[in-house]
């Protein structure tokens, strides 16, 4: 991401968003052959916090398997239990939701407000890192992130709002149908990378088989 000396090797995702083995079904080890990438001490280190806050909003995520709840039950509680102080500010209004499946179930939950700056950044760093990956070159233009994940619901136009944006995810996830998909443990991650001849690139990411998020590349 930077033209400093490279001092250690990333996870692309952070390893963080990847099960440990104690907390994952006997015999599967879901970080294996991760992703890394050279990075200098300030990329790396010193984003631990950022990290954890992603890992904490996609465990917290209302889609994805039961490797997303068992490792928000494992995991991320157990982290919430040694740092209660800096857990509690990730939840910032947290209040009480209910949620209407199709079938007509209903279920007790809450919802928190998202540090979207937070939040895109370590997005963005993740699509970094992929980029690099992919090309072995460094991206150091502008992005955008896409996602459904995240829902708008004590504004005025939130109903109009989320319809928008649930249409836009529909539009992302259908245009990478078919594309090849990278990433050795599909159950937590994969991704996908669509590039054209203006230097633009959109980076597709699944999380636990069910959380999508686009981070567009673009030079803005």
């Amino acid at each position: 991401m930077c033209d400093a000396p490279s001092t250690s090797r990333e996870h692309v995702p952070p390893k963080c968003i990847f099960p440990e083995k104690k907390d994952s079904p006997k015999g599967v080890d879901f970080r294996k052959n991760l992703i890394k990438v050279p990075s200098c001490d300030r990329h790396n280190s010193h984003k631990s916090k950022d990290d954890e806050y992603l890992m904490f909003v996609l465990a917290s995520a209302f889609r994805g398997n039961e490797h997303k709840s068992n490792h928000f039950a494992s995991k991320v509680l157990r982290a919430f239990s040694r740092k209660p102080h800096v857990y509690s500010h990730f939840m910032v209004s947290l209040s009480p939701i209910m949620l209407r499946y199709p079938d007509g179930k209903i279920e007790h939950s809450a919802s928190f407000k998202v540090d979207l700056r937070r939040f895109n950044n370590a997005l963005f760093q993740i699509a970094c890192g992929l980029f690099y990956y992919q090309y072995r070159t460094k991206w150091q233009g502008g992005y955008k992130v896409l996602t459904n994940e995240l829902l708008a619901l004590d504004s005025p136009n939130a109903v109009q709002t989320n319809e928008v944006v649930q249409r836009v995810g529909e539009k992302v996830s259908k245009a990478f149908e078919g594309q090849d998909r990278y990433g050795e443990n599909d159950k937590i991650f994969t991704y996908s990378i669509i590039s054209d001849q203006y230097d633009r690139h959109a980076i597709y990411m699944k999380f636990y088989e069910g959380i999508e998020i686009t981070v567009l590349l673009v030079n803005l």
